[in-house]
């Protein structure tokens, strides 16, 4: 039942975050995602009669700087609501730009720690509770010196500062960017987009025609679809939550089918299936066309075998990127400043191997993944090998129970005691694509043996005596 529980929490989860990227895609809003949040924000004050009226103009200005965190604006904002003192630190507490440690991360980890069933390692009470505001002197980017307001915390729990970037990364690599998550997202998006013109709710265009519009109705029968405006489009998602997944899925509407479709292969699962994941260079990342080349490649080269062909559109492939800090590049404590018990007035940056000498010298990776779109099993197990032995090094033999490279053909990549568990009896050919093998006369790895390179061995008279193999074994150089 826990598992069960656990399963849909994943799933509701998945499906939210899809349906969140869809409604803020630039396709949707002509505005970007910062925009988006103030003309939703804006449509909520509206809306609320209680606070008409309790919200100026520039009160609703610093809100939204808040909302986006950016504290390069704090000297604007001092100007305009009459500050006597600096208060960056404001524009560090929902949203952080300067180091990430925000009420924001720390929400979402509690929230999605407890229904994913995840374990959550960070305290965020430990910092909340030493948390206080210092005076630091800061270099601008004019060489400037200015003495700002930044939120610092006990220098004894910066290792909490680590605990939390931790817990992030462990989220985005096992919830938000799991291998089969990202797919089902790929999946929700595609059928939100092929219903997007079809369902009033998640509509670009505008509900009421314009003048032009109803004339042409008269006198034509039909009617021009104009682009809503943005704050159209805020108030029809203000309404929208993810009960638009069952209205797709059930609906029996012909103009709804392909979104439909896409919906029940979620379902289903009727998803590709991921052969592999491996870690990859940032130049892969930043030009995946590199990744799915090299990808090509191994495949091109795997084919080469007979009875082992894959092709190559029947994959695809994806590369993200998984920080364990806020900023690619920076260590989780590069920006936070921190204060000691016997001076809690100044402040100061802590050095990492003050903290612990057992921390990780980078904090960014990057995962490349291949997944396999057809629905054959053989060629599923097929494609998996052809990814290990191209990734990850692994030794390759393919052995035929006769000469010539006839009759049963068999792919090994590990230790063989007994061949008729791969379904052939005795080795007399064989083709070593990877790695050094030693081919044994007797089960169970039983002497005398022959030691093969890489190259092709048409017969036993090739690897020393005459005598067909019934054993095998990889050799660690």
């Amino acid at each position: 039942m826990t598992d069960t529980v656990k399963s849909c929490s994943f799933f509701f989860l998945q499906a939210g975050i899809a349906i969140a990227h869809f409604l803020s895609r630039d396709i949707y809003f002509a505005a970007d995602r910062k925009e988006a949040s103030s003309l939703m924000l804006e449509n909520i004050l509206t809306k609320n009669g209680e606070l008409k009226g309790k919200i100026n103009k520039s009160d609703l200005t610093f809100i939204k700087k808040l909302i986006d965190g950016d504290h390069t604006t704090s000297d604007e904002m001092r100007e305009e609501r009459n500050w006597s003192e600096d208060k960056t630190f404001l524009f560090e507490i929902v949203r952080n730009k300067w180091n990430g440690i925000d009420v924001r991360r720390w929400d979402y980890f509690a929230r999605d720690c407890y229904h994913l069933g995840i374990p959550n390692s960070f305290d965020h009470q430990r910092l909340l509770k030493s948390a206080r505001v210092c005076q630091v002197c800061e270099v601008d980017e004019v060489g400037e010196v200015k003495r700002r307001n930044h939120i610092c915390f006990r220098d004894k729990v910066a290792d909490s500062v680590y605990d939390m970037f931790k817990t992030r990364y462990t989220l985005y690599s096992q919830a938000y960017q799991h291998k089969i998550s990202n797919i089902i997202e790929i999946k929700i998006t595609k059928a939100l987009k092929a219903a997007e013109g079809k369902l009033t709710k998640i509509s670009p265009f505008t509900d009421a025609p314009s003048r032009d519009d109803g004339q042409k109705k008269r006198s034509s029968g039909s009617r021009k679809r104009t682009i809503a405006s943005d704050k159209e489009r805020v108030a029809k998602l203000s309404k929208l939550t993810d009960h638009i997944f069952e209205e797709i899925l059930y609906s029996t509407d012909d103009e709804l089918k392909d979104a439909r479709m896409k919906l029940e292969d979620v379902v289903n699962r009727r998803l590709p299936k991921c052969v592999g994941e491996t870690r990859v260079t940032e130049t892969e990342y930043n030009n995946k066309q590199i990744f799915q080349e090299n990808w090509n490649k191994a495949v091109e080269e795997w084919n080469k075998h007979p009875t082992m062909f894959l092709d190559k559109k029947d994959f695809i492939i994806d590369v993200i990127q998984l920080d364990c800090t806020f900023s690619k590049d920076k260590k989780p404590i590069d920006k936070v400043y921190f204060y000691r018990k016997s001076n809690p007035t100044e402040p100061f940056k802590i050095k990492k191997y003050e903290v612990s000498s057992l921390l990780p010298e980078e904090f960014t990776e990057y995962v490349g993944r291949v997944y396999y779109t057809k629905k054959s099993d053989e060629e599923e197990r097929d494609a998996k090998e052809c990814f290990k032995w191209w990734r990850r090094g692994e030794p390759v033999i393919l052995v035929y129970d006769q000469d010539e490279f006839r009759g049963n053909e068999c792919s090994i990549t590990e230790d063989c005691p007994s061949l008729d568990r791969c379904g052939i009896d005795v080795v007399r050919s064989c083709k070593v694509i990877k790695g050094m093998w030693k081919l044994y006369e007797g089960q169970e790895y039983n002497e005398p043996y022959y030691l093969l390179r890489e190259g092709e061995y048409r017969n036993p008279d090739t690897w020393d005596r005459g005598n067909p193999a019934q054993s095998l074994k990889h050799v660690t150089e």
